[in-house]
């Protein structure tokens, strides 16, 4: 019966006073983008021919992954008439080492743009083409390259879960862990630790383990509990847990171990992330309504202050990587709408998802997010561009749920 209550609960979280800063009410904006993608064609590396055809075809899913570049092998042509770019290089190996000597070419001025030499480890030659693509991102946009990131994600099968992290490349994927059911994995602020929930043995823990070490600490949390969120120094986790018909939202101690309440009440409650500078805590609180709505905790004096006004259904409250926003889901007609609430100027920003997008997570620039989604693409991992609203089915499955992001 619990197994079936703790589904119940979660249900509740997933499909569901007074700002702080400012007491008027902030304005929804609409902002519909136009966003042409950077078209750029890439030869197969000349020189060693084993690493060309191991390091060009990653090179170029990395900088469709950013999702505004549109990435191609070189076509035959020698003129364009058209915005393109080309890169071009050399690859060899030199003992231990990997060099790279590239050259990013405007087509259509026919000029260099840049030159690059790059070295990295032969046991992983991978990394020369994450530097050059991070490169290649900042010269021609105004954004940060991802290729220095990692994903880890639970893929769900018959046989019970496994929680995977891989490279943004989507290579050298590492399984870290499996059990019958694997919950929300989160990477600390600093990126070296993973902590997620699992059921095992008809109990419930809270695992945390170390990407460097990878020694694993568990934790039996009495209870039933969901969606482990870390505090800004990595000390700290921040549970919602249903114990004797209560949910709350408690403060775990990873040192000490102890836990300690710090919201509890009629109606569900669920935990979302917490600010940069550690003193709020965004969670959702539904008095079983139907419609959630999202709050701030100010973690030193325990008073809460509601941010979302629209009677929608909302959830997923993200703070951004620099603070300046919280992102949340919205969700009405078919729809969901990622909106970003800028903490500053009280000004709402809603981007248009045509279908339902649940557990996002920011990328370590702040400027994507991905997140679990059905959409026109199908059902999967969407990575999705803030700035123009364009997505990318990064993985493809109803099956691999749960997605976080941090740096490499």
């Amino acid at each position: 019966m619990k197994f079936k209550s703790f589904f119940l609960v979660i249900v509740l979280f997933l499909f569901f006073n007074k700002f702080l800063f400012s007491e008027e009410i902030p304005k929804i904006t609409v902002e519909p983008y136009s966003f042409s993608k950077i078209v750029v064609k890439v030869s197969y590396f000349e020189g060693d021919k084993k690493l060309s055809y191991k390091l060009t075809p990653i090179l170029i899913r990395l900088l469709n992954y950013h999702i505004f570049i549109l990435a191609s092998s070189n076509s035959p042509l020698i003129k364009t008439f058209h915005k393109e770019y080309l890169i071009k290089g050399v690859v060899q190996k030199k003992g231990n080492k990997v060099c790279l000597v590239a050259e990013l070419w405007d087509k259509l001025e026919n000029k260099v743009l840049e030159s690059y030499k790059i070295e990295g480890p032969l046991s992983y030659p991978y990394l020369v083409v994450y530097s050059l693509c991070n490169k290649v991102i900042e010269k021609l946009s105004n954004y940060k390259g991802l290729a220095f990131s990692k994903i880890v994600f639970v893929k769900r099968t018959s046989y019970g879960d496994k929680l995977y992290i891989s490279d943004f490349s989507k290579v050298n994927p590492h399984l870290i862990t499996t059990a019958p059911l694997i919950l929300f994995p989160k990477f600390s602020p600093q990126g070296d630790k993973l902590a997620y929930l699992i059921y095992k043995k008809r109990r419930y823990f809270l695992e945390i383990y170390d990407l460097k070490t990878h020694i694993k600490k568990s934790f039996f949390i009495k209870g039933l509990c969901s969606t482990p969120v870390w505090s800004s120094d990595g000390e700290k986790i921040f549970l919602t847990i249903e114990n004797k018909s209560k949910i709350g939202i408690n403060e775990f101690n990873i040192k000490t171990g102890i836990l300690k309440v710090l919201l509890r009440g009629e109606g569900v409650y669920q935990v979302g992330s917490v600010s940069k500078d550690g003193r709020f805590l965004a969670y959702v609180y539904d008095r079983r309504t139907g419609k959630p709505k999202i709050y701030l905790l100010d973690l030193n004096t325990l008073k809460s202050y509601r941010i979302s006004k629209a009677v929608r259904y909302n959830t997923s409250p993200r703070f951004s990587p620099k603070g300046d926003y919280l992102l949340y889901l919205a969700k009405s007609g078919g729809y969901t709408f990622i909106v970003l609430y800028n903490l500053h100027s009280h000004n709402k920003k809603e981007i248009v998802f045509p279908g339902s997008l649940e557990d996002p997570a920011f990328s370590p620039t702040g400027d994507y997010i991905i997140a679990y989604g059905k959409g026109p693409k199908g059902t999967g991992l969407y990575l999705i561009h803030l700035d123009s609203n364009l997505s990318y089915l990064y993985i493809k499955g109803k099956n691999f749920l749960y997605p976080d992001w941090s740096r490499l």
